[in-house]
């Protein structure tokens, strides 16, 4: 009986621990477009302070922005607000 109970708790704390750890994509292009290394930057710098974002990716030949971030903290709209305070409105890419 101690060892079902035992197992049924790691069970238990192994998907607590999964959901913790999901994460959500959003793939974004931005206009005006990114056409330098400053606006890149700017992006980085500035949507990194988005509650829940973990990880930024931009790319200038792509004119793409990805943002992995934790969807029960933060959601689009935040991140469109973020993008207009910095002048910036963005659009999704479909993936």
């Amino acid at each position: 009986m101690k060892k079902v109970f035992t197992t049924a708790f790691i069970a238990m704390l192994s998907a607590s621990a999964f959901a913790q750890t999901k994460s959500d994509t959003l793939v974004v292009t931005t206009t005006p477009e990114m056409h330098c290394e400053g606006c890149e930057n700017k992006i980085k710098k500035n949507i990194r302070f988005v509650k829940g974002t973990k990880k930024i990716e931009t790319s200038v030949p792509n004119q793409t922005v990805t943002i992995v971030y934790d969807g029960r903290k933060t959601t689009y709209t935040d991140f469109e607000s973020a993008f207009k305070k910095i002048g910036y409105s963005i659009k999704k890419v479909k993936k």
